[in-house]
């Protein structure tokens, strides 16, 4: 009869923390606390980890217990038996309390138990084997008959294979009769098949690569990314999913969007607190997720903050933010998107056709050609003609100012104008939603708010927030934080990691009851719905609720998520400027909204056509990407095999082309 034997740590149990000696620093923050220790926990996670290497040398076959480690640290830091056995007790309660199950074992477990209702566990491992054995009772693993061999118990390790020999030995196994389960290639994996024994690669518990790169920085955050990246992998591993697609929308949600976004909402909540705000808005739609998660963390870090939504868009508050025709009116109405027709433009001026066939025929636009998509060249002709245009200048202020009044009863309703110091969440990225208010603001009579954004660029138009306007990773107006320049890779992947599952804001409509309700373009975002967003949200969300509930009992969430903005900046980086093949699948048909209107979408990685880089090569166009928020890296990665050969040649081309033109060129 077939027996199976199952490694215990990152297979059947995990940690909430990636690395396990970030364990030795919360033991090392708790002893110091208690007053045992007089060295930082740093210094003890390194005296911890290199006085168990050193301890091998003494025991055989280097396989040594936690009696002789701390045997070890006694004589390193100079300790006293009874405060030794206190610091190797308090380790035991950490790991007690740290230990938690991998979901899918329960499941491989079970399985193996139908071939013989007793499994064997094997671990390389320091624990003492009567402590193990209390955490698989624990945990609902053991039964009554099953085996466990400890390495420092017997002195052999599954590294060296003799822990193997030695079940085979103790149960008259075969080789063949024996499968081994692990998360470990070489001592799991390669090992036993070395001895002719079967083993299984299981390694859903091993860290992904956004996980290592945060473990990278456990030392400079004080193991905040080591827990963040040990919650990214028991969020992946607790949440099942139905295809590969679904697979790699939670792992993206879970290590890459959900630490992003959970670190910008605390700093917003602390922010919050410090400023002693009464409410914080989050501002359609990218503030629904946000919401979401300050939902969660708000009672650890400021519960008596109100926490509310508000149903906006560029489109719904502009035009009653309007308060004359400047340049910044322009460049909003003539904002370049991909599609640019007279009927987008309508639907930013709020205008009908009736209202704008007087103005836009006379100027030799008939009411046919108000669906073409007019070129550069038409768009700035187009403008130029408007802009002297006083009638419709005059027009555009009139139905601002009807919306205003809309607006203004809104805002009533929602508490916005009660004289409460409140703030604003907002993405990005120039805060026109913010200035938008604050025009509306200054005819109401109400204070300003404090907006709180991921990023911020220098607004349009010469235009200034009369409120402030903070910035989490930076601020171009401040001249603070990561970048110098705005980085349109984190603008684009921020609108679909804060992407909401309803349409957008169009205008506000007063009811008879004097109520105000927001007119929605649609009742749901289908498109982004029927890509997986409720799913990526709700990865998200568990992420954060984990770490709110997992996280040890002293974990403190007064710190700065600021210092971890380079640990989260390699991390992004690494999945925008490199995603496998699957990331990049995954999100071919995730929707990105152009047009303020959402007259239109495209998606975030669509293929590269060969026209488009054959029109690049030779100078006819600015880039290869189907759209300008296109996700350059993955659109590469899912075209077809000749335009992927392509376009380094049309790269060398261009540039060839452009030295050629330098050349000839009179002087």
């Amino acid at each position: 009869m077939r027996r199976c034997s199952f490694d215990i740590f990152d297979t059947i149990l995990t940690r909430p923390v990636l690395d396990p000696a970030e364990v030795f620093r919360v033991c090392g923050t708790r002893a110091l606390k208690l007053g045992w220790l007089t060295i930082s926990s740093l210094e003890f996670q390194h005296v911890r980890v290199k006085d168990r290497d050193r301890s091998c040398l003494f025991v055989e076959g280097g396989e040594n217990t936690l009696d002789e480690i701390y045997h070890e640290i006694a004589d390193t830091l100079g300790l006293s038996e009874e405060l030794i056995h206190k610091l190797k007790e308090l380790e035991l309660e950490v790991e007690s309390k740290y230990l938690i199950p991998v979901p899918k074992a329960y499941e491989m477990i079970e399985q193996a138990r139908r071939s013989h209702p007793n499994v064997l566990f094997l671990s390389d491992m320091y624990l003492p084997e009567a402590f193990l054995e209390e955490r698989l009772k624990q945990h609902g693993f053991w039964q009554e008959g099953d085996r466990l061999y400890v390495s420092s118990q017997l002195r052999k390790s599954k590294g060296n294979g003799d822990l193997f020999l030695k079940v085979l030995e103790d149960l008259s196994l075969k080789p063949q009769d024996l499968t081994h389960i692990g998360n470990s290639w070489q001592p799991d994996v390669a090992m036993p098949r070395s001895l002719g024994i079967n083993s299984i690669y299981f390694n859903d518990a091993n860290p992904n690569r956004y996980e290592l790169i945060l473990q990278k920085y456990a030392d400079v955050t004080n193991g905040i990314t080591s827990l963040w990246a040990g919650i990214s992998r028991y969020t992946r591993l607790t949440r099942e999913t139905g295809t590969p697609k679904e697979s790699i929308i939670r792992d993206i949600a879970a290590s890459v969007a959900a630490p992003i976004l959970t670190a910008y909402t605390i700093w917003i909540l602390q922010q919050a607190k410090a400023k002693q705000l009464a409410r914080i808005y989050f501002l359609a739609r990218d503030g629904e997720m946000l919401l979401q998660i300050a939902k969660e963390i708000a009672p650890k870090i400021y519960p008596e903050v109100e926490l509310r939504y508000l149903y906006v868009s560029r489109q719904a508050l502009r035009m009653p933010g309007l308060t004359k025709i400047n340049k910044a009116f322009w460049e909003w109405m003539f904002d370049d998107t991909t599609f640019f027709t007279i009927d987008s433009l309508l639907a930013r001026m709020c205008l009908d056709r009736q209202s704008a066939k007087p103005i836009f025929e006379p100027l030799g636009y008939p009411e046919a050609s108000w669906q073409k998509d007019l070129t550069a060249k038409e768009r700035i002709s187009l403008r130029a003609k408007l802009e002297q245009h006083q009638p419709l200048q005059s027009l555009v202020l009139q139905v601002a100012e009807q919306k205003r009044e809309v607006l203004k009863a809104y805002l009533h309703q929602e508490k916005m104008l009660d004289g409460q110091a409140f703030g604003l969440v907002d993405v990005g990225w120039r805060g026109s939603l913010q200035i938008s208010l604050e025009n509306a603001f200054e005819i109401f009579g109400t204070r300003n708010p404090v907006g709180f954004y991921f990023a911020l660029d220098k607004p349009t138009g010469g235009l200034k927030h009369k409120g402030e306007a903070l910035a989490f990773f930076f601020n171009l107006n401040n001249s603070v934080g990561l970048r110098n320049d705005i980085d349109y890779r984190y603008v684009s992947a921020m609108e679909v990691f804060c992407a909401g599952c309803e349409g957008t804001t169009l205008e506000y409509t007063l009811q008879a009851d004097g109520s105000v309700v927001p007119l929605l373009k649609h009742k749901s975002n289908e498109p982004a719905l029927g890509w997986g967003l409720k799913s990526f949200q709700q990865s998200v969300t568990a992420f954060v609720r984990h770490l709110v509930e997992r996280s040890p009992a002293d974990f403190s969430f007064d710190t700065s998520p600021k210092l971890l903005r380079e640990a989260l900046d390699e991390m992004f980086l690494a999945f925008n400027n490199s995603p496998t093949q699957q990331e990049a699948e995954a999100f071919m048909d995730c929707p990105f909204f152009d047009d303020p209107n959402e007259l239109y979408h495209f998606y975030w990685a669509m293929p590269l056509r060969l026209g488009d880089v054959i029109k690049y090569a030779i100078a006819k166009r600015d880039g290869f990407n189907v759209h300008r928020n296109a996700w350059s890296e993955a659109s590469l990665q899912v075209s077809s095999p000749l335009v992927k050969k392509l376009v380094p040649l049309a790269i060398i081309l261009r540039k060839l082309l452009k030295r050629l033109k330098k050349l000839l060129l009179p002087k």
